[in-house]
């Protein structure tokens, strides 16, 4: 990949951190950009080499890559903004959790150089590379770059998986939307307990879940709404999420003990679990 020097749009926002932690250890320039003047220079004090760029148009100025990490709410106007001063040999990505839409409105204002969908299916909290990162690509340009991308990420330890915007985000409404969705819901069963003797007295299977619960509350609300409400696979899971619940509660309430024995033994052989 002949990148060696990287603009990240939102670098001192929490995944903009970590790119700009990751870039840096990697050997690159790295210039950031934000809105948050405290958070660019807390940005500054922790790594000194990044440079801080007094806006978006400086910070892509000579430099090989541009990643885009913004809240989709302010996607548009961003990549509206920057596109006119993009030159040919530049590469733009962008990290959001949705593909089709951003992928598009970078196609719409980014004429001049290589865009490429992005996805690191992960948090800012993540200590290692051993991390799955999906690419998007449309073009045949785009094709090209993400295979040399995805080459350089495999060399450094993550899972790179290469897919269309649409299939991406029919896969995320399970990966992404049944498991926020889950976990809201959990939080939102647990308000009618008492949270800290559950904590008391909970094994392995309620730390699993309390934790999933934990990480989805600390998490971005406006970011997961647009989640939920802009990928239609989300709800067509959730619905099916809905229906086996009920399915579920009906065998528990009916005390259909050797049905539910049955059902369960279902799962555990379809997911090739022994005792």
């Amino acid at each position: 990949m002949n990148v060696k020097t990287v603009s990240i749009i939102g670098g001192a926002g929490r995944m903009g951190r970590w790119f700009s932690e990751f870039f840096i250890k990697e050997g690159f320039d790295v210039t950031v950009s934000g809105r948050t003047r405290d958070k660019l220079d807390q940005l500054k004090r922790d790594l000194p080499s990044v440079k801080i760029a007094q806006g978006n148009i400086e910070a892509i100025k000579d430099v090989d890559m541009v990643v885009i990490s913004v809240p989709p709410q302010t996607f548009e106007s961003v990549v509206a903004e920057i596109g006119p001063w993009l030159n040919p040999k530049q590469v733009v990505i962008d990290i959001s959790s949705l593909k089709e839409i951003p992928v598009k409105l970078m196609h719409k204002h980014i004429r001049r150089c290589i865009t490429l969908g992005t996805h690191p299916v992960f948090g800012p909290s993540a200590k290692d590379y051993h991390q799955n990162f999906v690419l998007t690509p449309t073009r045949e340009r785009e094709r090209k770059f993400a295979f040399d991308f995805k080459e350089w990420l495999e060399e450094r330890g993550f899972n790179v998986s290469i897919m269309s915007p649409r299939k991406h985000d029919k896969l995320m409404g399970a990966v992404l939307g049944l498991s926020h969705f889950i976990g809201i819901a959990v939080s939102d069963t647990w308000l009618n307990l008492s949270l800290k003797e559950l904590k008391e007295v909970g094994g392995s299977s309620f730390k699993l879940l309390f934790q999933l619960a934990e990480n989805v509350l600390h998490s971005d609300p406006a970011l997961y709404a647009e989640i939920q409400m802009n990928l239609p696979s989300s709800e067509v899971v959730e619905s099916l999420f809905e229906h086996n619940v009920r399915r579920w509660l009906k065998l528990v309430k009916s005390r259909d003990k050797n049905r539910f024995i049955v059902e369960m033994e279902r799962l555990r052989k379809a997911f090739d679990v022994s005792a």
